[in-house]
């Protein structure tokens, strides 16, 4: 039974059925990949697609202060005045997964569990597209060695690692900080309506709640 869990796990579409042409699409596409026009295409397009992405994006100065700029502008169009609670600068900061941080480690994978942290769709669409090219795989090939290639992108990994981890970060801070004003605005309204921690109650929707740190914890997310 664990093995059949496992394999329901990893290929949702095991012990279904579906027309024929569709099933030839989803078990042969890792076929097609290994192909060796299906190698010149993701090398010589989608490879060069991506980087020229990643160059305009996470390697690129301006954009990584337009994408920490328009995060702030976010948290302020959610009544959140940007650093105006110190703390929960502080707290936001601690949590960040860059070095010289990483203080709230088990905070963060909270967010991360609540689907409040590293959820910028550009930079999973760019790492995305990358990994299908295989980060180059043929062009890495090319040269004295099989090293021709890969040699100079090796010199460029730390380069990109820390611009990618800085992008993402830009974006978590500001969300950590909502997730936190958020939380604190909920707690205040509810416990102004008289509701006290532990005390059973309906929310908006109807539905029975207990009042509690998770279920502020649950809303705050939604919110962000």
């Amino acid at each position: 039974n664990s093995l059949k869990d496992i394999e329901e796990i990893t290929n949702p579409v095991a012990g279904k059925y579906a027309l024929a042409d569709f099933a030839d699409a989803l078990t042969d596409v890792q076929k097609v990949k290994k192909d060796f026009p299906s190698l010149l295409y993701q090398n010589l397009v989608l490879y060069p697609k991506a980087t020229s992405q990643m160059a305009k994006t996470v390697l690129g100065p301006f954009t990584h202060m337009r994408n920490f700029l328009s995060a702030s502008a976010f948290a302020a169009a959610n009544g959140i005045l940007p650093l105006g609670n110190l703390d929960d600068v502080k707290q936001a900061f601690a949590a960040l997964q860059l070095k010289g941080f990483r203080k709230q480690n088990e905070f963060y994978q909270e967010l991360l569990d609540l689907g409040v942290v590293n959820s910028n769709v550009q930079i999973k669409q760019i790492m995305d597209l990358m990994e299908d090219a295989k980060f180059g795989e043929v062009l890495n090939k090319v040269g004295p060695d099989y090293n021709g290639f890969n040699t100079f992108m090796k010199g460029l990994k730390k380069l990109q690692k820390g611009a990618q981890d800085a992008y993402t970060a830009e974006d978590d801070f500001w969300k950590i900080f909502t997730f936190l004003g958020e939380k604190g605005r909920l707690d205040t309204a509810y416990r102004n309506s008289g509701l006290r921690l532990g005390q059973e109650f309906v929310d908006p929707n109807g539905v029975k709640q207990i009042f509690n740190d998770e279920y502020l914890k649950r809303e705050a997310a939604n919110l962000v």
